[in-house]
């Protein structure tokens, strides 16, 4: 069975073909990532061994000149943080944890379903200056924003559900097969502006406890095509 993201890339890829340029301007990025959370509940960002869920990732790419692009993304995956034993049996107060945890001691765990849409401005150290514009290796960074909705897939009411906006940021790097087909790597972050995800009994009450803001940490192996 196809998944939604994988149809979608298909459909588009039907619809934009004949849209190619001697230049191959747009460019499709499809891949597999891990997604990571860093919040109130801890952080497994960098830490493979611990919460990890799985997502897939789309981009579409337009060549604005041979130093930048500018880039459009969606994901959709789980996203959440389970605690380890150590913090999980931390006594804590009971308006510091989500309200479908209050027999437990910890604060919780937080699992939901992530739908992202990103806008970027990449900037790629292939242009010429760097490196070779026909360069085998194309690293990149980038920065931009996005939309970020969540679901609370446990029930528990752990998490502040609905529409949430970031500050991303990332880079990586492309592997040039040939002209038109690439394979590569992304390290994105996504930095929440304003709420949390992570919903507690004071958030119930109206209550916010002291916190840092949520942030989410994908690593994406992609393939490319352009056009």
């Amino acid at each position: 069975m196809k998944t939604p993201l994988s149809a979608l890339l298909l459909f588009l890829v039907s619809i934009v073909a004949t849209a190619q340029t001697a230049n191959h301007k747009i460019g499709i990025t499809s891949g597999g990532c891990i997604q990571q959370y860093n919040g109130n509940l801890g952080s497994s960002f960098f830490k493979f061994n611990t919460s990890c869920f799985g997502a897939e990732v789309l981009t579409f790419g337009y060549y604005l000149d041979r130093t930048f692009d500018f880039n459009v993304s969606a994901s959709i995956g789980d996203y959440g943080y389970c605690q380890p034993a150590s913090e999980a049996n931390k006594v804590i107060p009971i308006s510091q944890r989500c309200p479908g945890c209050r027999d437990k001691s910890g604060m919780g765990e937080l699992r939901s379903r992530m739908f992202s849409g990103n806008i970027a401005l990449k900037y790629k150290f292939a242009n010429g200056t760097i490196f070779q514009e026909d360069s085998k290796i194309a690293p990149y960074v980038y920065v931009g924003m996005g939309i970020n909705y969540l679901t609370d897939r446990m029930k528990r009411q752990c998490v502040n559900t609905g529409n949430h906006f970031s500050v991303n940021g990332g880079s990586g790097f492309k592997y040039n097969i040939n002209e038109q087909l690439n394979i590569g790597y992304n390290l994105g972050i996504g930095y929440f502006t304003k709420d949390k995800v992570y919903a507690s009994v004071n958030d119930i009450n109206n209550m916010k406890m002291k916190d840092k803001n949520d942030k989410y940490m994908q690593h994406t192996l992609f393939i490319g095509i352009n056009l």
